[in-house]
């Protein structure tokens, strides 16, 4: 039987929160990116990845490709962020994220939220700078209109039911 480990980086809680979700449903070994070691990813067959996206990029997945090796293990890369499942949000995460391994790994993204009580005081500064952008930008698109309300406060729109398909595909790896 194979063997799963989850490691992952959560600055705000969204990302751990889906952790514990998909370890309701699947049996994986579980660290956080700055306890991870070579033993750790050595023993496991499947390497699940997750972390928030900040300024479209994947936190710490510059560290996990240096780590694992996409051709020997298989890898699911899992991301969190605050805007909506949709196309135009999922395709520059991949595009600026996995462009150099998309087909090596099965890549999922989930709705979470935004929440400033977690947040460093440099990433609340960056929000609530982008929000007043926003609020002071002329002839704004709707998706923009919806995006300043959004994000002026804290929000979650994480569900448990968006592992699902993840944790299927970890269910049919392990055999």
């Amino acid at each position: 039987m194979k063997s799963a480990l989850i490691i992952y980086r959560s600055k705000t809680g969204f990302t751990k929160k889906y952790v514990d979700w998909i370890l309701e449903d699947v049996t994986c070994s579980v660290t956080t990116l700055d306890k991870v070691k070579m033993v750790d990813i050595d023993q496991h067959d499947i390497i699940i990845y997750g972390a928030g996206v900040h300024a479209g990029f994947i936190s710490g997945l510059k560290k996990i490709k240096k780590l694992v090796s996409f051709d020997d293990k298989k890898v699911i890369i899992f991301a969190t962020g605050a805007a909506p499942n949709a196309e135009d949000i999922v395709k520059p995460i991949i595009d600026n994220n996995l462009a150099d391994c998309i087909s090596k790994v099965d890549f999922f993204y989930f709705e979470s939220g935004i929440n400033y009580e977690n947040m460093s005081f440099a990433s609340r500064g960056i929000m609530k700078t982008f929000s007043k952008m926003l609020s002071n930008k002329r002839d704004k698109t709707e998706a923009e209109k919806e995006m300043s309300e959004v994000i002026k406060s804290s929000f979650d729109n994480s569900k448990k039911e968006y592992v699902g398909p993840l944790t299927a595909l970890v269910k049919e790896y392990i055999g």
